[in-house]
Order: structure tokens, then C-alpha cells, then sequence
């Protein structure tokens, strides 16, 4: 086999990789995560492919021949480094899911306050006021949900003790604490949140 077929042969398994991630890509977006029309890989895997595209690469771009297009060469390679960066996003974002899920399922967590502290509640997080007091602090859309009352507590609104209170979001929604400075407030929370 002449060295313009083989170059030829290669540049066109390259193409032919790439497409296939496309098309894998852009159908990804129909299953759910983990699904046969979804499957995960890990990041191991993903490296290795590209190791092996890059050494046809690199084999293919030191013939003798010179007539290996640099133009497609370098759309593959831009190619690889868009895919490498969305894998490495994906992957960072089920590592924070891992963590919030982790977070939901350790349960209630006892959480101590002081006079004037606000406890910021992430999406999902619950929390029950134990002892003390506390306004609702509301975040861009709004504030907690009472599930107890079956009610919606807004900016300012006291929050009655042994209440479940559901923070829907994550834009800044919480509880500012209002106990008297020589007694602090207890509180059990489930999930993510910040005490400033």
C-alpha cells in the first residue's frame, strides 16, 4: 500500500472517529445518563482514545508524502480539545451532584446559631427551627416553604418552631436568627448550607 493510500486510510478512520463522537454526542441529549442510549465512560477511557487518534495523527503528519491535510488535521485536533473539555465539565458536574446527593442522604444534621447569623439554604435543603427564633431571609424568586403550614414564608416572616422548611432554590434564601444575644438558636438542616 502506497504511502498517499495510507494517509488517506488514516485521515479518513479520523473523520470517521469523529463523527461518531458527534453523533454519540448529539444523541446523548435523548437518553438519560447511564442509559444504553446514554452510557457513561470515565475519564481514563476518553484519554486513551484521544492518545491513540493522536499517535495516527502524528504518524499519518510525518510521511514522506506531504500531502496530509494540516487543515483537517487541526479541526481535529480543535475537535478533541471541544470534546475533552465537555467530558471534563460532565464530569465535574456529576462530582458536585455526588456531593449534594450525599448531602440529602446523611440526614438531619444538628446546626448551633448565634444572634444575627443568617444560615443560607442551597436547592433541597430542609431545615427545622428547634429552638430559638428566626425571620425568613427570601432569595431572588422568593423564600421557604412552610411544608408544616403547607404555606410560603417570605422575607421577614417568622419562622415558627418545629416547622419543615424547604428552600427550593439556591439564590440566597435562609434564616436570620433572631434569638436575644445571650441564647442561641438550634437548628436540624438536611443538605447543603452556609452560616454567615
Amino acid at each position: 500500500m502506497s504511502c498517499k493510500r495510507k494517509n488517506k486510510l488514516v485521515l479518513l478512520i479520523c473523520i470517521v472517529t469523529v463523527l461518531a463522537c458527534v453523533t454519540l454526542m448529539a444523541s446523548a441529549g435523548n437518553g438519560n445518563p447511564g442509559s444504553d442510549s446514554d452510557p457513561l465512560v470515565t475519564k481514563s477511557y476518553v484519554d486513551q482514545q484521544i492518545a491513540l487518534l493522536s499517535s495516527q495523527i502524528g504518524k499519518s503528519g510525518g510521511s514522506s508524502s506531504g500531502n496530509v491535510d494540516t487543515e483537517v488535521i487541526e479541526q481535529l485536533q480543535t475537535d478533541i480539545g471541544d470534546l475533552t473539555s465537555f467530558v471534563i465539565g460532565a464530569l465535574q458536574e456529576i462530582e458536585t451532584l455526588k456531593g449534594q446527593i450525599a448531602a440529602l442522604e446523611g440526614g438531619f444534621e444538628v446546626v448551633r446559631a448565634d444572634a444575627g447569623q443568617t444560615i443560607l439554604l442551597a436547592g433541597g435543603s430542609e431545615a427545622i427551627l428547634r429552638s430559638g427564633s428566626a425571620t425568613t431571609v427570601g432569595g431572588t424568586a422568593g423564600g421557604l416553604v412552610d411544608a408544616t403550614a403547607g404555606k410560603d414564608l417570605n422575607q421577614g416572616d417568622k419562622v415558627p418552631v418545629q416547622h419543615l422548611l424547604i428552600s427550593s432554590r439556591s439564590d440566597g434564601r435562609g434564616l436570620k436568627i433572631t434569638s436575644d444575644v445571650s441564647k442561641e438558636a438550634y437548628l436540624l438542616i438536611r443538605g447543603a448550607y452556609e452560616i454567615k
